[in-house]
């Protein structure tokens, strides 16, 4: 089975792409992740995180090898910001109505924590393109699932809606890959990260590979600057 190449054009006025964040504080890194891109995948495909055989159909995913760059419109080159907000969690409800009492958050103790605050990091004005390379039945699949979604599209959180299609791109290798979407969108490529092909002093480990949803179970896997 030959391998290829999918590209995949992120564009959002907002995204925000956790690795370890958990609690009241949820940050973003700098770039979209494999888990925060699988997970929108899976969505797109209908796997449900619940599902006894989540995990099976995970599997041909999470063994896509993953990379993501920085795209700039060419006439129009902006920073990426950072905007920090924060929500209410568990307010407002009736502790006398069931469901009213399901949504108040409570403490490890089991007694109720009452209104909770986190506050969450956002990317803003932030276009990237993620290409996985694999099986080619994988990646037509995956393209196939993105441009008719069994459920909703978001960049990391589902706030963060899409700007533009994902033009899903399928080619001969990553290079070919960025090119051919890069010259369609009329974007130009800035930094990125890359899955190494050995481990090299410069390259850092991210729990980003997804093992389970539902359980939010992610193993460990190797980055490199680009």
């Amino acid at each position: 089975m030959s391998n290829k190449a999918l590209a995949i054009y992120l564009d959002g006025p907002m995204q925000s792409w956790g690795v370890a964040s958990r609690f009241q504080h949820r940050e973003t890194e700098n770039l979209p992740t494999k888990s925060g891109v699988l997970g929108m995948l899976a969505a797109a495909m209908g796997i449900d995180k619940y599902a006894d055989d989540e995990a099976e159909r995970l599997k041909p995913l999470t063994e896509l090898q993953f990379s993501v760059f920085r795209a700039f419109r060419i006439d129009q080159q902006r920073p990426v910001q950072r905007l920090s907000d924060f929500h209410t969690v568990g307010g407002g409800y009736e502790k006398t109505d069931h469901r009213g009492r399901l949504s108040i958050p409570h403490k490890a103790s089991g007694g109720p924590f009452g209104t909770v605050i986190t506050h969450r990091t956002y990317l803003t004005d932030a276009r990237f393109i993620a290409v996985l390379e694999g099986a080619e039945a994988t990646l037509s699949q995956c393209a196939e699932a993105l441009s008719n979604p069994r459920w909703g599209i978001w960049f990391g959180r589902k706030t963060c809606l899409p700007a533009a299609p994902l033009s899903p791109t399928i080619a001969d290798g990553r290079e070919q890959a960025l090119t051919v979407l890069a010259k369609k969108l009329g974007v130009e490529l800035g930094e990125g990260q890359t899955q190494p092909k050995s481990l090299h002093a410069d390259a850092w480990f991210l729990p980003d590979s997804p093992a389970s949803y539902g359980t939010r179970e992610f193993n460990s896997r190797p980055v490199q600057r680009s």
